[in-house]
């Protein structure tokens, strides 16, 4: 069989240099023995446990077969979507739709193909990613060069190569139109999906690089991974020898073999030898494993020591599974090791899983099928394609019923999430109604210049008393003055002399406020809470500021400071007032929907 070759093009890229390798798997493999490089091909590599190991029989590891199982399930489960980016908020962001009309959205989200859905095909994809280090997706296009169909191909079957000369690829059915492959341009040959009825030959074809979804895995040169079942034989080598052992020790009922002695002068060769070892065979081998034996005078047998708690197979085999699991970019807990996890720490782990194991491959598509699906046309790049491919993990890693609660109100309350938008993401239907689209601010997060606006509180009435002018303030001046002028006397000024002299009037100007805001929403009777707390915080806030008054700024001090209170009072007990109106509102809702 001649040797596999793999064409490099050389400085001068006219003049190409062919790299010969002496094995098709294993380049240290020479084809001088045709036994050892046919059983790396169809075998598997030789490693030192004894055991050969290949891309399929290294899925006999259970820990192996778990952690891509669940890497290519999880993937393959989440919802595939098609975007298109539309500019938004007067060109200074960029946003996105999904593109459910699109006439590739069915081909990407729901049947790639008609043999297949499109978890099937993701599933095997992911499959050839994680053993063999290669992903290939043959794209079938029409006569006007549109996608209509995605092939998986066996990456066993499939090698990219770069062309010597330039030549051109002849219609088919599944691209009826020619392509050029100019002299230098990689391009992929396949023998997958080329067998024939009635012929033992496989023909060739050629696929053009457009025309290939490939996703390598740890690719040393970007265009060829490399197997990642060749490269970690060694510790799937020792997992199937552990497995070998383990079968092979329970086969004899967990009872470790031994040596039979013969009397002298019973050698190999003589009848009676074989006829004693057929006659042990038969009355301690299989199902007789356990009967007594009673053996004649002259034979002797000898149990040998070895056992499986000496070969430490239990440490073993959790070694193992450990190394697996790394080699995977798993969580040890989710291959079945439940000593090192906790249900504790199950929302941690499932984003670990995503961050480590699932994004590098999620980004990885996201980006072959954006370049080989929806490719930027035009000189210069340009006009560049709108439309791009992206997974829905939201439900991945949706978290419990507290956590998401706590996240919508913040939604809500700080203005990112409007009433629909916080049920889209509970999967419920959106409410038809103009307010269900807008988004709420907190009156507290008013500026304390700025006193609340209760017309919005009573829309189409008349404007409550806290949108005019206080008319009060005068007379409150000479009680500010008055307890300005008693601090401003005493020795010490802390926060128990500011209350004495203070507390009276700032808890009168609240009082007032708080009957203002009852009656100006309209409440069955005043609010109070939250305002006799900020009457306390004022307070410490006027000890702070008059710890530097003195007698001549008296004067300029009780204006300014009463002016403020009125203002700052004033808005917390109107906002007071417009929360319980709220919650009001709230639990007449509930009721009538009861």
């Amino acid at each position: 069989m001649p040797s596999s070759s793999l064409a490099v093009l050389s400085r001068d890229w006219r003049y190409p240099v062919a790299e010969t390798r002496s094995s098709l798997e294993n380049p240290q493999t020479p084809l001088s023995y045709p036994a050892e490089w046919l059983l790396d091909i169809f075998n598997g590599g030789r490693t030192d446990s004894g055991i050969r190991v290949s891309e399929l029989t290294a899925f006999q590891v259970s820990t192996f077969l778990s952690g891509v199982d669940l890497i290519a399930g999880k993937i393959s489960s989440l919802p595939i979507q098609l975007y298109e980016r539309v500019p938004a908020l007067k060109g200074r962001r960029v946003a996105h739709r999904m593109a459910f009309d699109h006439e590739s959205y069915d081909l990407i989200a729901l049947e790639p193909n008609d043999e297949m859905s499109a978890q099937t095909l993701l599933k095997a994809f992911l499959c050839h990613c994680l053993a063999w280090g290669n992903g290939y997706e043959e794209i079938q296009r029409d006569a006007g060069n549109a996608p209509v169909a995605l092939w998986p191909r066996n990456p066993g079957q499939t090698r990219p190569k770069r062309a010597l000369q330039t030549f051109w690829v002849d219609p088919a059915p599944w691209r009826p139109f020619p392509v050029q492959i100019p002299m230098g341009r990689m391009y992929y040959e396949t023998t997958d999906g080329m067998e024939e009825v009635g012929r033992s030959a496989v023909s060739r074809r050629v696929i053009p690089l457009e025309d290939m979804l490939h996703v390598p895995g740890l690719a040393l040169d970007g265009r060829l991974g490399q197997s990642t079942v060749w490269l970690a034989r060694q510790t799937l080598g020792l997992a199937l020898a552990t497995e070998k052992f383990g079968a092979k020790y329970f086969a004899n009922f967990a009872k470790p073999g031994g040596v039979l002695e013969m009397p002298v002068g019973m050698m190999p060769g003589d009848p009676r030898y074989e006829k004693a070892r057929a006659s042990w065979a038969e009355a301690q081998g299989g199902e007789n494993a356990h009967r007594v034996a009673v053996m004649p005078a002259g034979f002797k047998f000898t149990p040998m020591s070895n056992n499986a708690q000496e070969s430490q197979t239990v440490e073993q085999r959790v070694f193992i599974r450990t190394e697996i699991a790394s080699l995977l970019h798993l969580p040890v807990r989710l291959v079945g090791d439940t000593s090192k996890g906790s249900k504790a720490s199950t929302e941690q782990e499932n984003q670990e899983l995503l961050d480590l194991a699932l994004e590098p491959w999620l980004n990885a598509i996201r980006q072959e099928w954006k370049r080989k699906l929806f490719p930027n046309r035009g000189i210069g790049r340009t006009p560049r394609s709108r439309m791009f491919v992206d997974f829905d993990v939201s439900g991945f890693i949706r978290g419990d019923a507290q956590s998401r609660e706590k996240f919508n109100a913040s939604g809500s309350q700080w203005s990112y999430l409007c009433p629909n938008d916080i049920r889209a993401i509970e999967k419920l239907n959106p409410i038809e109604e103009e307010w269900a689209e807008e988004f709420r601010m907190p009156v507290n997060m008013t500026l304390v210049t700025t006193p609340v606006d209760p017309s919005q509180q009573n829309p189409g009435g008349e404007q409550p008393a806290a949108g005019k002018p206080f008319g009060g303030a005068r007379a409150y001046l000479g009680l500010f003055r008055d307890a300005l002028g008693r601090v401003l006397r005493r020795e010490k000024r802390d926060l128990a002399a500011f209350r004495g002299c203070f507390g009276a009037v700032l808890y009168a100007l609240r009082d007032q406020f708080v009957d203002e805001a009852a009656s100006g929403l309209g409440l069955e009777a005043p609010a109070q809470g939250e305002s006799n707390q900020f009457v306390e915080q004022y307070i410490g806030g006027l000890a702070k500021r008059g710890a530097g008054w003195t007698a001549e700024q008296a004067g300029a001090v009780a204006t300014d400071e009463l002016g403020r209170a009125i203002r700052e009072i004033r808005a917390c007990c109107w906002r007071e007032a417009g929360e319980a109106r709220a919650r009001q509102g709230e639990a007449a809702a509930t009721g009538g929907d009861e």
